[in-house]
């Protein structure tokens, strides 16, 4: 054993003692004992710094909480949260400290969710009287709440309400164009809605309920052409103009060509238009029977018996 050597060791852990450096004091015991273990002089000196390492880790773990105490007053968790979390290095299982990080914990909890309120009240505020005042601004302003939001679902949830509000206000405003029969430019105006809210139920109503009203409208059209090509067929057979009563009762066919009453006119026509041109030509015949008997008289040579 090299006595020099423990003598200048003893010095050097002795040293490091007075100036409160335990971690190095603690690690040289262990490099003496490592190289002379039948030293227990240091085992005794490295249990002695053990116990004093942890009575000064408490006193100045007790001397930061007491330092904390600002803190709680001003309720600042992050900053309590933080310097607890460092302290639990030089005492991880200390139940004082494990306790008072809970407490940090929750009560910041608490702090974010009533700031999160609180957002969620001015943002409201803010939202609805850009709706009143000024609803086309309304969309970029939650275009910019989304964008700068990513996937909170608060946010979304909102901007969809409010989404919702904007479609039912133009609706209400637009009034009297949905009870309208101007089909364009009411499927127009639901496109532009689409591209705010497209899943929005009352655009899809109103959607569905513009396509049967355009529907019904079409065939009612459809219907009253007809009715009224059947009544105009009627007077045109009656003043026997068969040639024309012929022609509309093909465009009333071509709009509804299963319909009974204009088949059956335009076969009444056919046939009267049909009669019309034989009498017309017997008559055209018999008025010319004594023109070509004088003209036969006249000039037999040129005609031919048959």
């Amino acid at each position: 054993m090299d006595s020099a050597f423990i003598n200048q060791a003893r010095r050097n852990v002795e040293l490091l003692l007075s100036q409160k450096k335990f971690r190095e004091a603690h690690n040289l015991c262990n490099e003496i004992l490592s190289r002379y273990p039948e030293e227990r002089e240091f085992e005794k000196i490295r249990e002695m710094i053990e116990n004093k390492s942890e009575k000064a880790n408490e006193e100045m773990i007790e001397e930061k909480v007491k330092e904390l105490e600002p803190l709680w007053d001003r309720e600042k968790y992050p900053e309590i949260l933080s310097a607890i979390k460092y302290l639990f290095k030089y005492a991880p299982n200390n139940k004082e400290l494990a306790k008072l990080y809970k407490k940090a914990q929750t009560l910041y909890s608490a702090q974010v969710e009533d700031l999160k309120k609180q957002f969620q009240k001015e943002k409201i505020s803010k939202l609805n009287r850009l709706l009143d005042e000024n609803p086309d601004s309304l969309m970029n302003e939650l275009y910019t709440l989304e964008r700068t939001n990513p996937g909170n679902q608060d946010i979304l949830n909102l901007s969809k309400s409010f989404r919702e509000k904007y479609v039912h206000k133009k609706l209400a405003e637009k009034e009297d164009l949905i009870n309208s029969g101007k089909y364009d430019v009411i499927e127009d105006f639901i496109l532009d809605l689409k591209k705010i809210d497209e899943q929005n139920a009352e655009i899809m109503k109103l959607e569905k309920t513009i396509k049967q009203r355009k529907l019904e409208n079409q065939i009612e059209q459809k219907k009253e052409f007809v009715y009224k090509g059947e009544n105009y067929l009627s007077t045109l057979i009656r003043l026997k103009k068969f040639s024309e009563a012929m022609r509309v009762a093909q465009e009333v066919l071509s709009i509804d060509q299963n319909d009974p009453e204009a088949k059956k006119l335009l076969e009444e026509a056919k046939n009267g238009y049909h009669e019309q041109t034989k009498n017309q030509s017997v008559s055209m015949i018999e008025r010319d029977i004594p023109k070509l008997k004088a003209e036969y008289e006249n000039n037999k040579s040129k005609f031919v018996r048959i």
